[in-house]
């Protein structure tokens, strides 16, 4: 067995410079930048945390979703001294939507694992009503002779409601098979071409194209870049690198492809950067004060205006859809200022103090802070980002549906948002849950494999199970299973070497298992057995 850190190879020097150009090249090709990467670091949740986080969604009157967080501060964090309340609690969020046989089987639950708690008593009641709402619903559910009605012959045939335009038979939302397109690997869009023809060839439906450009990310290769950051459709809201969006979208469409423009929102403040009015907005640990950081103020209605006229101009062309980029999120420091502030108080009665957030603040030793609890009051707050959020996202909409009626919209979850949804509300101030009620065409659940193997410190197997998890979830939670979007990684975030084809393929049966669900691979490499996909049921 040779240990290689200990050994110390000399290279001839023939040798290195042919190693140096392959490093090189592999560099080059394989380099995706930022724009589908891994989050950064999130801040641990406590039980009482998320405890917290099921008791507000009782009080906001979500009982069948506070019933599934209570039983998740049971099952996360066995032994805690909230587990009694937590069960107690799961009782009373069923009885409060007249689930009787739930919530006397948790009643029972409770009173058999805590005999001597304080709430023994109010259970026994409680349990009493489930019990004698469940007799009283097996008397009304005695059946009845059914009637049988005669139907004639020239009523038989079933009548062509499909809307006018659709084919019958067909659906307005189909399931989708996808790759996500940071970078083609063609030269000129004749190699652009001859990549979407294998494509298509494969299976595959739709390109989702990346529209802007970032200051680390790479250019695509056919292009004279006229700018360093901006989009690639033409506008003259922001700057223009190239337009692109119109070449590919001519191409995709005579080769049958969908084309779904990936757009940034809360990031697409080129060439408004200096403009400190319009950026977003933080709370410093270290300081108390509220500082700029990253991004547009979604808060502002000059910086949501802004993103209207640009969403209207990239409407303007025959797109078929709208990706939005994972940076429609608030971090759980970020979303403050003045007009954050002032918004909240108009809404809410109550000013937002943002100290009032969260308990024992201290240094992580890394250069950030620990928060060792969030407040009631926290939840109340990162509730209302994510309405926020969602709002702008449901305005971005109805501006692109006036120009454009036809265009489908897809929404970028990160995978805490079916995992762990208390960690994705107060990290990110995002819920699918709330999600869900805004009536997305795609939700696009990042499903990377790898980079929740490295963040939860868990094995393939257990990744695995839980994608297929979270798929279910997801299909459940949504209704139509070809809505759910599950993206699937096929380079490594750090190295940006492409990971093993078998083990992106393993976990690509494993869920397709599950439901008619859509795929996209992110980001689309040409090398990929795109076959595997398969085409939808």
């Amino acid at each position: 067995m040779y240990c290689f850190r200990s050994q110390k190879f000399i290279w001839p020097k023939a040798t290195k410079r042919v190693f140096l150009i392959f490093f090189l090249l592999f560099s080059a090709h394989f380099s995706l930048f930022t724009v589908i990467q891994a989050q950064e670091t999130r801040p641990f949740l406590t039980d009482k945390d998320q405890f917290n986080y099921a008791m507000f969604l009782y009080k906001q009157g979500h009982y069948t979703v506070a019933a599934r967080e209570f039983g998740r501060t049971i099952e996360y964090f066995p032994g805690s001294p909230v587990i009694p309340q937590a069960q107690y609690m799961i009782g009373d969020a069923y009885l409060n939507v007249a689930m009787y046989h739930d919530a006397a089987n948790q009643f029972q639950q409770f009173i058999k694992n805590f005999p001597d708690n304080e709430l023994k008593t109010e259970a026994s009641l409680k349990l009493e009503v489930a019990q004698a709402k469940v007799k009283e619903a097996a008397l009304l559910s005695i059946p009845k002779l059914p009637t049988v009605k005669i139907t004639p012959r020239s009523e038989l045939r079933t009548p062509n409601l499909a809307p006018a335009g659709l084919k019958r038979g067909s659906k307005l939302i189909t399931p989708m098979r996808a790759v996500q397109v940071a970078l083609f690997d063609g030269k000129d869009y004749k190699e652009v071409e001859e990549e979407l023809y294998r494509l298509k060839a494969a299976g595959i439906d739709t390109i989702i194209l990346r529209v802007f450009h970032n200051k680390d990310d790479r250019f695509y290769s056919f292009i004279k870049p006229k700018n360093k950051v901006g989009v690639y459709f033409e506008t003259k809201y922001s700057p223009v690198v190239e337009d692109i969006l119109g070449p590919v979208l001519n191409i995709a469409h005579k080769k049958g492809l969908r084309v779904f423009a990936w757009m940034t929102t809360r990031y697409a403040d080129y060439g408004l950067e200096t403009r400190k009015d319009l950026s977003c907005k933080a709370y410093d640990f270290s300081t108390k004060n509220i500082v700029s950081c990253r991004g547009l103020d979604l808060f502002n209605e000059d910086a949501v205006n802004h993103l209207e006229r640009l969403f209207d101009d990239m409407a303007r062309y025959p797109i078929d859809g709208i990706l939005f980029q994972d940076d429609l999120v608030l971090k759980h420091n970020e979303g403050f200022g003045s007009f954050s502030q002032r918004l909240f108080e108009k809404e809410n009665g109550i000013k937002l103090a943002p100290a009032g957030l969260y308990n024992g603040v201290s240094e992580n030793g890394k250069g950030g802070y620990y928060v060792a609890q969030y407040t009631a009051e926290f939840w109340r707050w990162s509730s209302w980002k994510n309405k926020r959020l969602l709002e702008v996202a449901m305005r971005l909409k109805v501006k692109v549906k006036k120009r454009n009626p036809h265009v489908k919209f897809a929404i970028n979850l990160m995978y805490e948002s079916i995992s762990n949804p208390p960690y994705a509300l107060a990290w990110l101030s995002q819920s699918m849950d709330e999600a869900v009620k805004q009536g997305f065409d795609y939700y696009a659940v990042m499903a990377y494999h790898q980079q929740m193997q490295d963040e939860l410190k868990k094995g393939p197997f257990e990744i695995n199970k839980l994608i297929a998890d979270m798929t279910y979830e997801s299909v459940k939670l949504i209704g139509e299973p070809e809505k759910v979007l599950i993206k699937l990684q096929t380079i490594d975030w750090n190295t940006s070497s492409p990971l093993a084809n078998k083990d992106v393929i393993r976990l690509l049966k494993k869920v397709k298992g599950i439901s008619n669900v859509s795929f996209a691979l992110a980001p689309y490499i040409k090398d990929f057995p795109f076959e595997e996909l398969g085409r939808p049921r």
